[in-house]
């Protein structure tokens, strides 16, 4: 066995992986500890700390990349892992002294460690076309009831001008209400106080429209992706069983013709 192979068996053990895991846990820590205001010793000691296990997490990416020769970056996850890497060995000084900012990311390294954390952002990435179409969607609608409500109620009192004053304070005052955050007693009983009770309507049509039908789209897009890589990945299960049946059955038809190659060299 090769150098090669060795070190591409080691980066693929459960027990290597399991450690660069605890690691990565244990960088992640040590980061967020380091924006308290400790003392210089303990200051020193998480520095330390996080030197060693840069170190750790360097070689970890050599042994992968020997492993995985020019193919290791024909993978998207290794690539990440390998830029992550290599922001952090920036310089603490200087003009690259900036990039030191992005050792936090190193924590992102628990979803490339992690194959359901990947299956998860691989659906969110799936999902971007149809969230964008949905999201343009829901701007179309934002806008029609921002439109409205600066004519319905921009002129109507103190607070229908503080909130649909204009456009762009409508928009923002839609969005908040689309989020629920304070929308009842913060803007729509005051706007119900001085229009009268049909401004309600306004407010509970939005809402329906946007804070339960566009979120429940959002989520059926995820969930739709979702089931589609699970689909995919079984059948990829599927064919991998049939092509190590088949290997074993090849491995058994050799066997039995170099058994029938022998008895006819003995007669």
């Amino acid at each position: 066995m090769g150098f090669s192979s060795k070190c591409y068996d080691l980066s693929e053990s459960s027990k290597f992986q399991n450690a660069i895991l605890a690691l990565i846990v244990l960088n992640a820590v040590t980061i967020g500890l380091e924006t308290f205001s400790f003392s210089k010793s303990t200051t020193t000691v998480l520095e330390a700390l996080d030197a060693v296990i840069l170190w750790v997490f360097i070689i970890e990416l050599i042994i992968r990349l020997i492993g995985g020769g020019i193919g290791f970056f024909k993978d998207s996850w290794n690539n990440f892992d390998f830029i992550i890497i290599l922001c952090s060995i920036s310089p603490a000084t200087g003009p690259l002294s900036v990039l030191r900012v992005f050792r936090v990311f190193r924590a992102l390294r628990l979803v490339s460690s992690m194959p359901e954390m990947q299956r998860m952002v691989e659906a969110m990435l799936r999902s971007l076309r149809g969230i964008a179409a949905i999201s343009w969607l829901l701007v179309i609608v934002m806008y029609v009831f921002s439109v409205m409500g600066t004519m319905l109620f921009g002129n109507g009192g103190e607070a229908g001008e503080m909130y649909f004053g204009n456009l762009g304070l409508s928009l923002y005052s839609l969005f908040q209400i689309m989020t629920l955050e304070s929308w009842s007693n913060g803007i729509a009983r005051m706007i119900i106080d001085e229009q009268g009770w049909w401004a309600a309507i306004f407010f509970v049509t939005y809402i329906i429209s946007t804070s339960f039908t566009f979120l429940n789209m959002f989520i059926a897009v995820f969930t739709n992706t979702m089931a589609a890589i699970d689909v995919e990945d079984e059948g990829g299960h599927e064919i991998a069983k049939v092509l190590r049946e088949l290997q074993l059955e090849i491995a058994d038809l050799k066997g039995m013709i170099e058994g029938s190659g022998v008895d006819h060299d003995d007669e």
